[in-house]
Protein backbone atom coordinates (compact mmCIF):
# COMPACT_ATOMS: atom_id res chain seq x y z
CA UNK A 1 0.00 0.00 0.00
CA UNK A 2 1.85 3.11 -1.40
CA UNK A 3 2.22 6.46 1.07
CA UNK A 4 -1.21 8.28 0.03
CA UNK A 5 -3.59 5.71 0.18
CA UNK A 6 -2.21 4.43 3.96
CA UNK A 7 -2.51 8.72 4.80
CA UNK A 8 -5.66 8.77 3.25
CA UNK A 9 -7.13 5.67 5.26
CA UNK A 10 -5.63 7.37 8.55
CA UNK A 11 -7.90 10.34 7.99
CA UNK A 12 -10.86 8.62 7.60
CA UNK A 13 -10.24 6.22 11.08
CA UNK A 14 -9.77 9.62 12.96
CA UNK A 15 -12.96 11.45 11.48
CA UNK A 16 -14.81 8.53 12.60
CA UNK A 17 -13.77 7.65 15.65
CA UNK A 18 -15.07 10.47 17.91
CA UNK A 19 -18.06 9.58 15.65
CA UNK A 20 -17.99 5.86 17.78
CA UNK A 21 -17.51 7.60 20.89
CA UNK A 22 -21.54 8.88 21.32
CA UNK A 23 -22.87 12.28 21.47
CA UNK A 24 -20.96 14.95 23.33
CA UNK A 25 -22.94 16.71 26.12
CA UNK A 26 -22.92 20.59 26.53
CA UNK A 27 -20.55 21.93 29.68
CA UNK A 28 -21.40 22.05 33.15
CA UNK A 29 -22.37 25.81 34.13
CA UNK A 30 -19.73 27.34 35.81
CA UNK A 31 -20.79 29.52 38.66
CA UNK A 32 -18.66 32.51 40.09
CA UNK A 33 -18.23 33.74 43.73
CA UNK A 34 -16.66 37.72 43.71
CA UNK A 35 -14.46 38.09 46.99
CA UNK A 36 -13.04 41.01 46.04
CA UNK A 37 -13.74 44.35 44.83
CA UNK A 38 -11.71 48.10 44.87
CA UNK A 39 -12.86 51.43 43.78
CA UNK A 40 -10.58 52.92 46.18
CA UNK A 41 -7.71 51.54 48.37
CA UNK A 42 -8.17 51.19 51.94
CA UNK A 43 -11.89 51.88 51.74
CA UNK A 44 -13.16 48.49 52.42
CA UNK A 45 -10.17 46.83 54.01
CA UNK A 46 -9.36 50.12 56.30
CA UNK A 47 -13.09 50.90 57.68
CA UNK A 48 -13.87 47.26 58.69
CA UNK A 49 -12.41 45.41 61.33
CA UNK A 50 -14.39 42.17 61.36
CA UNK A 51 -13.78 40.02 58.72
CA UNK A 52 -16.89 38.86 57.85
CA UNK A 53 -18.14 42.73 57.64
CA UNK A 54 -15.11 42.78 55.26
CA UNK A 55 -16.00 39.56 53.02
CA UNK A 56 -19.53 40.48 52.92
CA UNK A 57 -19.33 44.30 51.51
CA UNK A 58 -16.74 42.75 49.21
CA UNK A 59 -19.46 40.55 47.86
CA UNK A 60 -21.70 43.12 47.06
CA UNK A 61 -21.51 45.57 43.99
CA UNK A 62 -21.29 49.46 44.61
CA UNK A 63 -24.78 50.34 43.99
CA UNK A 64 -25.67 48.01 46.82
CA UNK A 65 -23.09 49.88 49.40
CA UNK A 66 -25.34 51.95 51.04
CA UNK A 67 -28.26 49.47 51.84
CA UNK A 68 -25.03 47.46 53.14
CA UNK A 69 -24.07 50.08 55.56
CA UNK A 70 -26.55 49.83 58.29
CA UNK A 71 -26.87 47.95 61.79
CA UNK A 72 -23.69 47.01 63.38
CA UNK A 73 -21.59 47.07 59.31
CA UNK A 74 -22.40 50.73 60.01
CA UNK A 75 -21.15 51.29 63.56
CA UNK A 76 -17.85 49.58 62.61
CA UNK A 77 -17.02 51.89 59.64
CA UNK A 78 -17.90 54.93 61.54
CA UNK A 79 -15.83 53.96 64.86
CA UNK A 80 -13.13 53.63 62.36
CA UNK A 81 -13.70 56.85 61.30
CA UNK A 82 -13.87 58.29 64.52
CA UNK A 83 -10.82 56.67 65.79
CA UNK A 84 -8.89 58.14 62.20
CA UNK A 85 -10.72 61.33 63.15
CA UNK A 86 -9.00 61.20 67.07
CA UNK A 87 -5.47 60.96 65.76
CA UNK A 88 -6.41 63.73 63.63
CA UNK A 89 -7.55 66.54 66.53
CA UNK A 90 -5.26 65.68 69.10
CA UNK A 91 -2.54 66.29 67.05
CA UNK A 92 -4.51 69.55 65.86
CA UNK A 93 -5.59 69.32 62.56
CA UNK A 94 -9.52 69.27 61.67
CA UNK A 95 -10.73 65.52 60.55
CA UNK A 96 -13.63 65.21 58.42
CA UNK A 97 -16.52 63.95 59.88
CA UNK A 98 -17.99 60.36 58.99
CA UNK A 99 -21.04 61.22 57.55
CA UNK A 100 -19.04 63.48 55.06
CA UNK A 101 -16.50 60.93 54.30
CA UNK A 102 -19.35 58.05 53.73
CA UNK A 103 -21.06 60.63 51.87
CA UNK A 104 -17.90 61.63 49.75
CA UNK A 105 -16.44 57.95 49.20
CA UNK A 106 -19.64 55.28 49.07
CA UNK A 107 -20.12 53.80 47.12
CA UNK A 108 -16.67 52.60 46.65
CA UNK A 109 -16.38 53.68 43.02
CA UNK A 110 -13.26 55.35 41.22
CA UNK A 111 -14.92 59.14 40.45
CA UNK A 112 -13.62 61.44 37.63
CA UNK A 113 -14.75 65.16 37.75
CA UNK A 114 -13.50 66.64 34.61
CA UNK A 115 -13.94 70.38 35.58
CA UNK A 116 -11.72 70.09 38.60
CA UNK A 117 -7.58 70.35 37.94
CA UNK A 118 -5.59 67.50 38.18
CA UNK A 119 -2.38 68.20 40.06
CA UNK A 120 -0.07 65.93 41.89
CA UNK A 121 -2.74 64.24 44.29
CA UNK A 122 -5.56 64.54 42.08
CA UNK A 123 -6.35 61.25 44.00
CA UNK A 124 -7.61 63.33 47.31
CA UNK A 125 -8.82 66.01 45.61
CA UNK A 126 -11.49 67.92 47.23
CA UNK A 127 -12.73 64.22 48.23
CA UNK A 128 -13.99 65.68 51.41
CA UNK A 129 -14.48 68.81 51.91
CA UNK A 130 -14.57 70.24 55.69
CA UNK A 131 -17.74 71.71 56.64
CA UNK A 132 -18.92 72.50 53.20
CA UNK A 133 -20.39 70.61 50.26
CA UNK A 134 -18.57 67.19 49.39
CA UNK A 135 -17.16 66.89 45.88
CA UNK A 136 -16.06 64.10 44.21
CA UNK A 137 -12.05 63.90 43.16
CA UNK A 138 -10.67 64.76 39.93
CA UNK A 139 -9.54 61.16 39.43
CA UNK A 140 -6.48 59.58 40.08
CA UNK A 141 -2.66 60.15 38.54
CA UNK A 142 -0.38 57.22 38.07
CA UNK A 143 1.86 58.60 40.96
CA UNK A 144 -0.91 59.14 43.30
CA UNK A 145 0.31 57.53 46.74
CA UNK A 146 -3.37 56.45 47.61
CA UNK A 147 -2.62 55.14 50.98
CA UNK A 148 -0.70 58.53 52.11
CA UNK A 149 -3.46 60.02 50.45
CA UNK A 150 -5.91 58.26 52.20
CA UNK A 151 -4.68 58.92 55.59
CA UNK A 152 -4.54 62.54 55.11
CA UNK A 153 -7.87 62.68 54.24
CA UNK A 154 -9.51 60.94 56.85
CA UNK A 155 -7.44 62.05 59.55
CA UNK A 156 -6.84 65.40 58.41
CA UNK A 157 -3.33 65.63 59.01
CA UNK A 158 -1.42 67.02 55.84
CA UNK A 159 1.66 65.13 55.18
CA UNK A 160 1.18 62.02 57.22
CA UNK A 161 1.93 58.35 56.05
CA UNK A 162 2.58 55.11 55.64
CA UNK A 163 6.72 55.53 55.32
CA UNK A 164 6.70 54.15 52.20
CA UNK A 165 7.31 56.50 48.93
CA UNK A 166 5.55 56.24 45.79
CA UNK A 167 8.63 57.27 44.15
CA UNK A 168 11.80 55.66 44.23
CA UNK A 169 13.40 58.55 46.80
CA UNK A 170 17.02 60.09 44.44
CA UNK A 171 18.42 61.12 47.41
CA UNK A 172 18.08 60.99 51.23
CA UNK A 173 16.77 58.08 53.49
CA UNK A 174 16.07 54.99 51.79
CA UNK A 175 18.05 56.69 48.43
CA UNK A 176 20.09 53.25 48.50
CA UNK A 177 17.41 50.56 48.97
CA UNK A 178 15.89 49.81 45.76
CA UNK A 179 13.21 48.01 47.11
CA UNK A 180 11.55 51.03 48.21
CA UNK A 181 9.37 53.12 45.71
CA UNK A 182 8.63 53.10 41.84
CA UNK A 183 10.82 53.85 38.99
CA UNK A 184 10.66 57.16 37.09
CA UNK A 185 7.22 57.47 34.53
CA UNK A 186 8.72 57.17 31.20
CA UNK A 187 10.43 60.60 29.38
CA UNK A 188 10.53 61.72 33.29
CA UNK A 189 14.33 63.29 34.86
CA UNK A 190 12.38 63.52 38.37
CA UNK A 191 9.56 62.16 40.03
CA UNK A 192 6.04 64.19 39.45
CA UNK A 193 7.80 65.59 36.21
CA UNK A 194 6.69 65.69 32.49
CA UNK A 195 6.37 62.46 31.45
CA UNK A 196 5.53 60.65 27.49
CA UNK A 197 3.31 58.20 26.63
CA UNK A 198 3.29 55.13 26.95
CA UNK A 199 3.98 56.30 30.49
CA UNK A 200 4.93 53.01 32.41
CA UNK A 201 7.09 51.37 29.53
CA UNK A 202 9.26 52.34 26.69
CA UNK A 203 7.81 52.30 23.50
CA UNK A 204 8.45 48.99 21.70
Amino acid sequence: MNHPTRFALALAAVAIIPACGGSSSSPAPVSYEQVERLGRPAINEGLFVTNDYLNAVNSISPDQDAAALVGPVAAEAVSTLVALGDIGTKLGATPPAPGDVVAALIPDVMRIDTTIASPAGAYANQAVAVGTAVRPVAGRKLEDDVMDITYQVLTGIAGVGDGVPYAKPVSGPGSTNPAIGHKLLHGQTAPLGTATFPFLADPN
